[in-house]
C-alpha cells in the first residue's frame, strides 16, 4: 500500500516543516559536506524503501502467496499505529504538535471527527485498492498511473477552493492527460477491473489529501503527529470492514477481502511482520527527507522513485514496458516537473512559456535580477 504510506507524511501535515526551508539562500547553499551527505542519504533510503515496499507488496499479493488485500493493509495500518505509540512513549518530543499545549488543544473532537476519521476513511479504502491491484496489473504500469494523481488532486482543489483557477495549471494538466491516455494505450496486459480498482484507490486517495490539506493544514501538525492521530483512525475503519466480512455468510465476500485461514498467516508471518516494519519506516524516512530538504524536494524524490520502480519491474520482475510508454511516461515525469517547480517558484513564468522553456534548456532561474542554478533552488537544504 505503497500511495497511502508514501503520502502519509509527505502531504500538508508537514507543511510546516517545509516552511522553513522554502526560501533558498546563499547561506544554505554553503552548507558543510556531511549536510549534503545527509540529503542524499535520506532520499536514497526513502527511495530504496519505497521500491522495495513495492516490490514486497507485489510478491505477497500473488495468487500463490499472500492475496488478501484487506488483511494486508490492515497490518499495515496497525503497525504504523503501534509503531507511531511506541515512538511516541519513548521519544515524545518527537511529535512537536502534540507536545505544544496549544497545538494539542486544537485536537478537539470536532477535528476528530470531521478530519481524522474521513481521512482515515479515504487511507484505508486508498491501501485496500492499491493491494487489489496488484493482482491485475503491472508494478511499472501502475506507477505510470500514480503519476495521474496530479489531475485528481487539482480538481479536488479547485471544487474545495483550496486552488485558484489559471491557464498554466490547464497547460499542464492537459500535458498530464494526454501522458497518460498514451501510457493506457501502450498497455500491452490491460485489465479494466485493475484499471478501475486502481483509479478508485487513487480518488480516495486524491480525496485524503485534499481533506488532509483543507481542514489539517491549518493546525500546522507535524507529519509524526498526523500519523499518530490519523494511522488508529484507519486502522479501526479496516477493523470494522474485517468485522463485518467475517458475520456475512460464506460466499458472499471476495476471496481476495476475506481473512486468511491461520495455517497462511503463520506460514507468511515473518514476511508480514517485516512488511508492515518496511511501511512505518518508509513513513519516518519521508519525515525526515522532507525535514532535511523541503516538501517541493521531497516531489523530485517521488518521480524518481517511479523512475526506479519501473527500472526494477522491467529488470527484475520482467514485466514488459512499450515503446509508447515510456514517451508518455517521460511526459508524465515533465509534467510533475513543470507543476512542482512552478507552485514553488510562480516567478519564473516571467517572460511567458517561451522564457520558461529558456531557463529550463540551460538549467538556470534569471527571474530575480541574478542568475543561479535551477537544481540548487528547488533541492533546499
Amino acid at each position: 500500500p505503497v500511495a497511502a504510506v508514501d503520502s502519509m507524511t509527505s502531504s500538508s501535515c508537514a507543511d510546516s516543516t517545509s516552511q522553513q526551508n522554502a526560501a533558498p539562500t546563499a547561506e544554505s547553499l554553503r552548507r558543510p559536506t556531511w549536510v549534503w551527505l545527509r540529503v542524499v542519504l535520506s532520499c536514497a533510503t526513502t527511495i530504496a524503501l519505497s521500491v522495495g515496499l513495492i516490490s514486497f507488496n507485489k510478491y505477497l499479493m500473488t495468487p500463490d502467496h499472500f492475496p488478501y488485500a484487506v488483511f494486508l493493509a490492515t497490518l499495515h495500518m496497525g503497525c504504523c499505529s503501534v509503531f507511531a505509540l511506541a515512538l511516541w512513549l519513548l521519544v515524545p518530543s518527537l511529535f512537536s504538535s502534540i507536545a505544544d499545549r496549544e497545538k494539542y488543544a486544537l485536537l478537539d473532537r470536532r477535528l476528530l471527527l470531521r478530519g481524522a476519521l474521513p481521512i482515515g476513511i479515504a487511507s484505508s479504502a486508498s491501501l485496500v485498492c492499491a493491494n487489489l491491484a496488484y493482482e491485475h496489473l503491472s508494478v511499472a504500469f501502475l506507477q505510470m498511473l500514480k503519476e495521474t494523481n496530479i489531475i485528481l488532486v487539482y480538481l479536488f482543489s479547485l471544487l474545495a477552493g483550496l486552488e485558484q483557477f489559471a491557464w498554466w495549471h490547464l497547460q499542464v494538466i492537459l500535458l498530464a492527460v494526454v501522458a497518460a491516455s498514451l501510457t493506457i494505450r501502450g498497455e500491452l496486459h490491460f485489465s479494466m477491473i485493475g484499471f478501475f480498482t486502481q483509479f478508485f484507490g487513487q480518488v480516495c486517495e486524491s480525496i485524503r489529501i485534499v481533506t488532509m490539506d483543507s481542514i489539517l493544514s491549518g493546525k500546522r501538525l507535524d507529519a509524526l503527529s498526523c500519523m499518530l492521530i490519523i494511522s488508529p483512525f484507519g486502522f479501526l475503519v479496516l477493523c470494522s470492514f474485517v468485522l463485518v466480512t467475517v458475520l456475512l455468510p460464506d460466499g458472499m465476500v471476495s476471496p481476495r477481502l476475506a481473512l486468511p485461514t491461520s495455517a497462511k498467516a503463520a506460514e507468511f508471518a515473518p514476511l508480514l511482520l517485516a512488511s508492515g516494519v518496511l511501511a512505518f519506516a518508509l513513513n519516518v524516512s519521508i519525515l525526515l527527507t522532507i525535514k532535511y530538504t523541503s516538501a517541493v524536494s521531497y516531489l523530485f524524490v517521488g518521480v524518481v522513485k517511479d523512475v526506479v520502480a519501473v527500472l526494477v519491474s522491467v529488470v527484475a520482475l520482467h514485466e514488459t514496458v512499450t515503446g509508447l510508454q515510456c514517451f508518455a511516461f517521460s511526459l508524465q515525469i515533465g509534467a510533475v516537473l513543470a507543476w512542482s517547480v512552478l507552485k514553488s517558484q510562480p516567478e519564473m513564468l516571467r517572460g511567458g512559456v517561451a522564457a520558461l522553456m529558456r531557463r529550463f534548456a540551460l538549467g538556470r532561474s534569471d527571474c530575480d535580477g541574478e542568475e543561479q542554478p535551477l537544481v540548487k533552488k528547488t533541492f533546499l537544504v
